[in-house]
């Protein structure tokens, strides 16, 4: 697998097929992928680098309380970053119910269902002069759907009594829904 560094979009987040923003996206397109994070804002990108606080404070100056939640603040040095013509980025997306294979044998867990998260891919294009670009490069979950498939697998239809039961199990195991 390798390293990767992470990307954060200050501007508009980037969105699957469905809409739902996307957090977390993570790439190997800069050049030496060390964990880094890549800040991106406009046409801007910088790298977020130094220590984990200011130089001239101590850690006790980067904590706070308000109400009943810590809040440790941190600040990095910026450092301006040429990126490549073509910056690939990706993540999964926590919000959009995963695709759901039946599997030839149980699984440690005892499950006979694999959860396939839908992969989202994008492609940020820096054209000298112009503003950034940015082009979804992966389908929706239905391609992921045939693709499965194509590939041999045997994909479960959301209504199937399997995938059904496979939700249900699933819900029962994360517990009681907490109510706001």
């Amino acid at each position: 697998m390798g390293m990767y560094d992470d990307v954060v979009m200050l501007d508009e987040p980037l969105a699957c097929p469905a809409g739902h923003p996307l957090g977390g996206l993570q790439t190997k397109s800069f050049h030496d992928p060390s964990m880094s994070t890549y800040l991106i804002k406009g046409d801007r990108v910088v790298r977020a680098a130094g220590r984990s606080w200011r130089d001239d404070e101590d850690e006790r100056s980067a904590w706070r309380i308000t109400g009943d939640e810590a809040v440790h603040e941190t600040w990095y040095r910026l450092e301006p970053v040429s990126p490549p013509v073509e910056l690939h980025v990706y993540s999964h997306c926590a919000h959009c119910a995963p695709v759901l294979v039946r599997s030839d044998r149980a699984t440690l867990w005892g499950d006979i269902v694999q959860e396939h998260q839908l992969f989202v891919e994008f492609s940020l294009q820096f054209p000298e002069g112009e503003p950034m670009r940015v082009a979804r490069v992966t389908g929706d979950r239905d391609e992921l759907m045939e693709e499965l498939r194509r590939d041999g697998l045997r994909v479960l239809e959301d209504d199937a009594p399997l995938a059904l039961a496979h939700r249900e199990i699933q819900r029962a195991k994360r517990g009681p829904a907490r109510r706001l």
